[in-house]
């Protein structure tokens, strides 16, 4: 296991120059940044005060104890934890392929040998699902019958359509939407579930489905309690 972890932040789109200059200002170099949208409805936005739906998501590579530090100063000076700004994780790395790969994820950061920290009970899970576009509402719908409270949409285009259309035996489309839901480690599996049954290969939105270990999280009060 590697000593790293990805801190990954999903916010309101106008928080996007302040997350970028807080990094900036903390002397965080590498950070990606990608546009996607909540799956919110109109209903939960008008309850938040809400009038759109664009996020991005903020991406960055970061030792355990320096992203959880990042993340307590998301909560108390960027105030984090107030509804309809976002919520960040940490999700632990398996491995980086060679030094150029670290010198690049790592600029700016000074790393030592005894970074790496025994991974602590994980109690909640970033799953990703992976369907045709404007499927979407279909992977939500499933998730959240098993209690998800929300995802988050990354538009994107698939580049193996002709494998993948010999191995479900149907047509793929190359037009991908990548939904994200964090979820408490507890209800992974009934989700995972859910959505293979409700929204997987069999059906229109062809979804596959992956999680990923979340070590910490912050912004997601609802979900805690």
């Amino acid at each position: 296991m590697s000593s790293l972890c990805l801190l990954i932040s999903i916010l309101n789109a106008d928080f996007e120059r302040e997350y970028t200059r807080f990094y900036k200002e903390h002397g965080v170099e590498t950070v990606l940044i990608s546009l996607c949208s909540g799956t919110a409805s109109k209903k939960t936005l008008d309850y938040l005060g809400l009038e759109k739906n664009e996020k991005v998501m903020v991406q960055t590579m970061l030792p355990p104890a320096r992203a959880r530090e990042m993340m307590d100063m998301m909560v108390t000076r960027l105030g984090l934890n107030l509804p309809g700004t976002g919520i960040a994780m940490m999700v632990p790395v398996g491995s980086i392929a060679g030094s150029a790969s670290i010198r690049y994820l790592t600029a700016g950061q000074q790393l030592t040998a005894s970074e790496a920290e025994k991974m602590k009970d994980i109690k909640y899970a970033l799953i990703t699902a992976i369907a045709d576009s404007g499927f979407s509402e279909m992977v939500m719908d499933a998730a959240r019958e098993q209690g998800a409270r929300g995802g988050t949409i990354v538009h994107a285009k698939g580049t193996g359509s002709e494998f993948m259309a010999k191995f479900f035996g149907v047509s793929i489309a190359q037009e991908k939407e990548m939904i994200y839901i964090v979820a408490k480690k507890s209800d992974k599996d009934a989700i995972m579930r859910a959505i293979v049954e409700k929204a997987g290969p069999k059906t229109q939105a062809k979804a596959v489905v992956f999680s990923l270990p979340v070590t910490d999280v912050a912004g997601m009060t609802g979900l805690e309690e």
